[in-house]
């Protein structure tokens, strides 16, 4: 009776022990799939079910790109990491009057090592001529990857 209780004791332990070990694991697992990724803020001008409406859209602009995201075809028009340099970039739009959306997308911290570098000018950039060229630079960054 002592033995078969043991024995459940030590089934028991080890029981706890493997659920314990599999709910850390995974949280570490999640932990570093979240940390391989970054927020972008992108201005989207507009957003279609049809590529060509968003290819009308983009040639009516003077820098934009366009974004395919399930199905959907977004204009983009600006995007930075942070928030100085996308006030740059919307005072600009604002002083040209063109409409836009803010909209945060997650992409891979791997694909954003293309533009961090032109974001950090952006965020230092002090002319309008600047901030375009930097944007242009960003956008087109993105449209590689």
């Amino acid at each position: 009776m002592i033995v078969k209780k043991k024995i459940i004791i030590i089934l028991l332990a080890i029981t706890i022990g493997g659920v314990l070990a599999f709910f850390t694991l995974s949280r570490i697992e999640r932990k570093n799939k979240t940390e391989n990724v970054i927020t972008l803020t992108v201005l989207q001008t507009g957003v279609f079910s049809d590529y060509e409406n968003a290819v009308e859209q983009k040639e009516s602009m003077n820098n934009a790109i366009i974004l395919e995201d399930n199905g959907l075809y977004r204009v983009i028009v600006g995007a930075s990491t942070n928030e100085s340099g996308l006030s740059k970039i919307e005072k600009i739009l604002e002083s040209q009057k063109i409409h836009y959306y803010k909209k945060e997308l997650t992409v891979l911290e791997s694909d954003s090592e293309q533009f961090s570098k032109y974001n950090l000018l952006l965020e230092k950039a002090n002319s309008e001529e600047s901030v375009l060229l930097l944007n242009q630079k960003i956008l087109e960054s993105m449209e590689l990857s």
